[in-house]
């Protein structure tokens, strides 16, 4: 859909690989549904040579766990969204949208049934070491998705900014 940058809550989303990239939240297709479902930013497949699907969702900032009932809360927003994300993805690829045609040729041809997913929580300006207790809430939060869509045991990623370009997902 796009090989264009995509800026998100502070944070700008590389150019990617032609094809690569999926900015469902602006698909056709959202735009279809949207009413009483939220949905992650974009669908990813990185890296380029050994490919998984990325769902992201990016946030500028996020609550600390402390901070009841706003954290559980943002913890429940999160979930819902990546959720969907991946439900959306799943139900596009299988062509149950008749906009399916709008997704990028690399994910219209995904092998389904041996491609891995990440569901992903970049956090911009967030210190590292506030990470782990919001991977532990997400991680909880979203079992019954990893779960009932059999995905494998490293499938939640929380990182910051800082993590996020080490690992090239944004610049």
């Amino acid at each position: 859909m796009t090989t264009q940058p995509i800026i998100e809550s502070g944070m700008t989303f590389r150019p990617y690989p032609e094809g690569h990239c999926f900015h469902i939240e602006k698909s056709q297709t959202y735009q279809n549904i949207q009413e009483g479902v939220k949905i992650a930013e974009l669908l990813l497949l990185y890296p380029p040579n050994s490919p998984k699907v990325l769902i992201i969702e990016a946030k500028s900032s996020s609550p600390r766990p402390e901070t009841q009932p706003g954290f559980d809360d943002f913890i429940e927003e999160i979930r819902e969204k990546l959720t969907n994300g991946l439900n959306l993805c799943m139900a596009t690829c299988l062509k149950r949208h008749a906009t399916w045609t709008e997704l990028p040729s690399l994910f219209q041809t995904l092998d389904l049934e041996k491609i891995d997913f990440r569901l992903l929580l970049v956090i911009n300006g967030h210190k590292e070491e506030w990470l782990p207790p919001l991977h532990d809430a997400l991680k909880k939060a979203l079992n019954s998705t990893v779960k009932t869509w059999h995905l494998s045991a490293n499938s939640v990623v929380v990182l910051n900014h800082t993590l996020a370009q080490q690992q090239g997902v944004i610049r």
